[in-house]
């Protein structure tokens, strides 16, 4: 019958080999002397070589054992570490979260969460990405991140999307602008005739205004089009034309420098979601800072339209 070496067969090596006694190895792994023997006997079976030579006085290493000696400390230091560093991910104490999220999430929720997560985890490393929701999507899916939230840019029968945040959607312009000024919500048609100034096509937002037919026919082809929130408020700041965002897109800076006026007749609303791979389990440090968003966003208010989906 072979008998394979195991770690406990090379702890009772070691142990016999650094007290040069059975009786005071057992004492110290706490088993009977019996059960030390019977190991060590296994493991010189398994080896196929004597480790020790044991007279009725003493107990010392054969030639072969002295050579065994280092290989068996170093197998069982490895393990040892890697245990630890495992449990040290574990227990939080260790680790690494690489997050992608809209510009907006980031700005508004996730870095406040972070700084309470960086509080309590100060070991684990947080890595964010933002960015359009088709890239948060392929990012997720690459698994380049433990999770994503954005808003939903195709459905992907390898991602989930739970529902978080839902928010309106208003037009941003300036305050001195005639629809900025409006004191109340605007209806879509009154967008007619404007220069709209749109964002790149890999952002949920575009997707979303595109794919909805009631919406006056000027969102599907703007005038203008940039591919960030920052080009977005140049262009707006500098009289171009107007846009239509969501309430925490409008929220982020310095877009909220901005007149946003919510818009009705139809209203529409987005939906963000956290995003995870289907079938992949959150490690615990990335399932904790999940949880911390979720903190956060309880105890802190949302953007005026905007409201967590419960």
């Amino acid at each position: 019958m072979t008998i394979n070496a195991t770690l406990r067969h090379l702890r009772c090596f070691a142990t016999v080999a650094r007290e040069g006694s059975f009786t005071q190895a057992a004492k110290r792994m706490f088993i009977t002397q019996s059960s030390l023997t019977a190991a060590i006997q296994q493991l010189e079976q398994a080896v196929g070589l004597r480790l020790f030579d044991r007279t009725t006085r003493r107990v010392t290493l054969t030639r072969e054992g002295i050579s065994f000696v280092p290989v068996a400390e170093r197998l069982l230091s490895d393990f040892d570490a890697a245990v630890a560093d495992v449990r040290a991910v574990a227990e939080r104490q260790r680790g690494h979260v690489s997050i992608a999220a809209a510009p907006s999430v980031v700005a508004l929720i996730l870095a406040p969460a972070i700084a309470g997560f960086s509080t309590t985890y100060p070991n684990i490393r947080v890595a964010v990405s933002d960015g359009g929701a088709e890239l948060v999507q392929k990012h997720v899916l690459a698994s380049e991140a433990d999770f994503g939230i954005t808003s939903r840019w195709a459905d992907d029968p390898g991602l989930d999307f739970r529902p978080l945040i839902c928010d309106r959607f208003g037009v941003v312009c300036r305050k001195d602008h005639a629809l900025g000024r409006a004191k109340t919500r605007i209806a879509w048609k009154r967008l007619q005739g404007e220069r709209y100034i749109g964002l790149g096509i890999d952002t949920g937002i575009r997707t979303m205004l595109q794919s909805s037919p009631d919406l006056p026919t000027m969102l599907r082809t703007p005038h203008f089009e940039v591919s960030s929130t920052g080009s977005l408020y140049a262009m707006l700041d500098a009289g171009l034309g107007i846009s239509v965002l969501p309430a925490l897109a409008a929220n982020l800076k310095p877009l909220n420098k901005l007149a946003f006026r919510e818009l009705t007749e139809p209203s529409l609303e987005r939906t963000i979601c956290v995003i995870t791979r289907r079938g992949r389990a959150l490690s615990p440090a990335a399932q904790s800072m999940l949880d911390m968003i979720a903190r956060h966003l309880q105890s802190h208010a949302l953007p005026p339209g905007a409201w967590l989906v419960k």
